[in-house]
């Protein structure tokens, strides 16, 4: 690494430690979701390590940065801490996806700035290296199923024989009450997890079920729910959510605040513990394999959700609404423009008869 003339004393450790209490204030004033700082926190703490904690930030150069992206690239996937990834074609591809190297550089690259503005570095080195490409979301997020296929799916657990399941998959209740509230109003998965028992709720103007979720950046909303996913989550939490585990050690504080939290989550696994993400993410693969014949993921069923809804004449501000988008541009990316949409469109409009 070059020696500038005159360095600022401050060490990559020290800006980024520095930088990360910043970001943390911005959780504190909901202009930056929990969840995205603790991935800057694991890509920073990458960059510490990769760059060297004692090295002087303003040293740095843009070389250092294509290094260090080249070796975080083929680095393994960190979501699959049990296990290869595996790809559509059922590959494991090594490293790191597209999308998980630009979050990594987006952090970086929001370290140099604020550190720029601080007067930590003379030049700001990310301006110089190329950021790393993604897959366009709109041609990404067209992956949605079918309104028959929603159906297939969301009927699945009810059908399936439980006789030749593990019993940490006979939550038939639990795992249809999610599929459908995946596929009639697309939470995030998230925001699904993250649900308790008091969210689901008449609410206070039209007396409808609905369940309060917490959304990006602080973003608390209502879905609606339909009469009948809500009386499956009443049959769910009456008939077969099993009770909170029972505390090991009452002298472990961590041990009693994490069975709390799971006494008031809305779904949870067969040992009583809160859903997470992934659970929920292993659960729709195995239904989809199973029923469909196909992968799908929450996001796919969200996008189904949102896709349907506008098909259905539902307006985009609506949609926006139900999705917790704050701009109608983001929507937009979930709309389905495909061929069969559009010819759909042109049969049904008023002007396109004999």
């Amino acid at each position: 690494m070059a020696e500038p003339a005159s360095l600022s004393e401050v060490t990559v450790r020290e800006a980024t430690l520095e930088y990360l209490e910043v970001l943390e204030r911005r959780v504190m004033r909901s202009q930056l979701s929990a969840t995205t700082l603790e991935a800057y926190r694991r890509d920073l703490t990458e960059f510490t390590d990769l760059l060297g904690a004692d090295t002087v930030l303003d040293t740095i150069e843009p070389d250092d940065l294509e290094v260090a992206l080249t070796t975080v690239s083929r680095l393994p996937d960190r979501r699959y801490s049990a296990g290869l990834k595996i790809a559509e074609d059922g590959s494991t591809p090594p490293g790191r996806g597209p999308h998980s190297l630009a979050r990594w550089f987006a952090a970086v690259r929001g370290l140099f700035r604020w550190a720029a503005d601080k007067g930590y570095v003379r030049l700001d080195p990310t301006t110089r290296v190329s950021r790393p490409r993604t897959p366009s979301r709109a041609a990404g997020a067209r992956v949605g199923l079918q309104l028959d296929e929603a159906r297939t799916l969301r009927a699945a657990p009810g059908e399936h024989s439980g006789e030749s399941l593990r019993a940490d998959q006979k939550l038939s209740l639990r795992d249809e009450a999610i599929l459908r509230l995946l596929v009639e109003s697309g939470p995030r998965v998230s925001e699904l997890c993250g649900a308790n028992r008091t969210d689901v709720r008449a609410h206070e103007e039209t007396g409808t079920p609905v369940l309060h979720v917490r959304g990006k950046g602080g973003k608390d909303r209502d879905l609606p729910l339909s009469k009948p996913t809500a009386e499956l989550i009443g049959r769910y939490l009456a008939e077969e959510r099993p009770p909170a585990p029972e505390a090991r050690d009452a002298h472990d504080r961590a041990e009693r605040i994490r069975i709390d939290d799971a006494a008031g989550a809305l779904f949870v696994s067969i040992r009583g513990w809160r859903l997470a993400p992934r659970d929920v993410q292993r659960m729709v693969q195995r239904y989809s394999r199973a029923w469909l014949g196909r992968r799908a993921t929450p996001h796919s069923l969200r996008h189904t959700a949102l896709t349907i809804l506008a098909r259905a004449g539902v307006d985009i501000a609506t949609v926006a609404q139900i999705a917790g988008h704050s701009s109608l541009a983001t929507t937009s990316v979930y709309m389905d423009d495909s061929m069969s949409a559009a010819v759909e469109a042109v049969a049904t409009s008023p002007l396109s008869d004999r």
